[in-house]
């Protein structure tokens, strides 16, 4: 994440009428300053309540917002997972903490509850188990905007009657939740809907030519360069990971030494040369079509090492210490296909006709 891209964000984000945000481990690898400085263009609050000025021992953003509407409060918070590392500048560490997530929701939410909400939402960038043990523990909350995750779910994950939200990245789907109390029974009654935004939904034309200005300054960086390389990775600081245990990837030329076989199936499929159909068509620096045409990109563990084209471990997970750390890797499966091949990008998705032209044979 640059300044740059910070700024094109915000500046959309304004436009499109956002009430909050809560930033993850990749915005927080910016700097907590560098962030708080481009806040002050937002025309909307930056939530996280567990991110702490051990100065002051106080959130360094806001902790928490009440909005009125249709005669009732609705309180909205922001929560970071504490097993994230704050990757920015030399010395933010000793100017920052991340606090436990569930104390810090202790305190949250009693504090919204006397102020007279009556719905209180978690925008919560944590993990799967860290997101549903909020959930166990605080039957006061009742929704959870799930941040963090690359899948979407169609259907809420209820837990403790609590909702978890999930809309995917890269803007892909709009994730609409229309919910209303009924006074008497005093009875919240919701209902999800995760819309693909297809063609028909056409640009914003201020949005449009904001985009379109950022993918002309982004015209002569080609990110697959060692030098682009080398930058990112010395950004992202390897002394000082992005999140808890990261496997780097290794590339296809590690994987072929023990999987020959599978490795000249794969070399005959689309994937194998998803990037070189971003070279001609110009787009190889177009980091809305990199993250699905190459292996690594956007990813914290990809940072330092993008790879070209859709390659084994898109599917496979990165294998790096594989198979000396003798781990297993779940079967691939429909989930990991959606990821690129959802209805936003890839209509025509047929999961049984695809799945034909790339599998691997069989390990013997």
């Amino acid at each position: 994440m640059t300044a740059k891209g910070v700024e094109l964000f915000i500046k959309t984000y304004n436009l499109m009428g956002y009430d909050a945000f809560t930033p993850g481990e990749i915005d927080l690898s910016m700097g907590v300053e560098e962030l708080k400085r481009a806040s002050t263009q937002a025309k909307f609050p930056i939530l996280l309540a567990n991110l702490l000025d051990k100065r002051t021992e106080r959130p360094a953003f806001v902790p928490y917002l009440i909005k009125k509407t249709g005669g009732g409060k609705i309180g909205l918070f922001g929560l970071v997972s504490d097993r994230f590392s704050l990757p920015g500048p030399p010395g933010e560490k000793e100017s920052f903490q991340i606090a436990d997530p569930i104390e810090t929701a202790r305190k949250v939410v009693a504090d919204m509850k006397k102020n007279g909400c009556q719905i209180i939402i978690a925008l919560a960038h944590m993990e799967d188990h860290e997101q549903k043990k909020l959930a166990q523990r605080f039957p006061e909350i009742h929704f959870i905007v799930s941040g963090h995750f690359r899948q979407f779910s169609s259907e809420p994950i209820t837990v403790n009657n609590i909702e978890i939200i999930r809309a995917g990245t890269r803007g892909e789907y709009l994730g609409q939740m229309d919910f209303f109390i009924k006074k008497k029974e005093k009875k919240l009654s919701s209902h999800f809907l995760l819309i693909p935004l297809r063609d028909v939904y056409p640009d914003h034309y201020q949005t449009a030519k904001l985009v379109e200005e950022f993918k002309m300054k982004l015209a002569k960086i080609n990110y697959l360069k060692e030098e682009t390389v080398i930058q990112e990775a010395a950004s992202a600081r390897e002394d000082q990971p992005l999140v808890y245990a990261i496997r780097s990837f290794v590339g296809d030329e590690v994987c072929v030494s023990c999987h020959p076989q599978q490795h000249q199936q794969w070399k005959k499929t689309g994937h194998a040369r998803a990037y070189q159909t971003l070279v001609q068509d110009k787009r190889e620096s177009d980091h809305t079509c990199l993250p699905c045409h190459t292996t690594g990109f956007g990813e914290a563990s990809g940072f330092a090492n993008v790879l070209e084209n859709v390659q084994c471990e898109s599917c496979h997970e990165p294998r790096s210490g594989h198979p000396e750390n003798g781990q297993k890797f779940p079967p691939v499966s429909e989930k990991q296909c959606l990821v690129c091949h959802n209805p936003a990008k890839s209509p025509n998705f047929d999961y049984v006709l695809y799945l034909s032209k790339i599998r691997c044979p069989l390990l013997r």
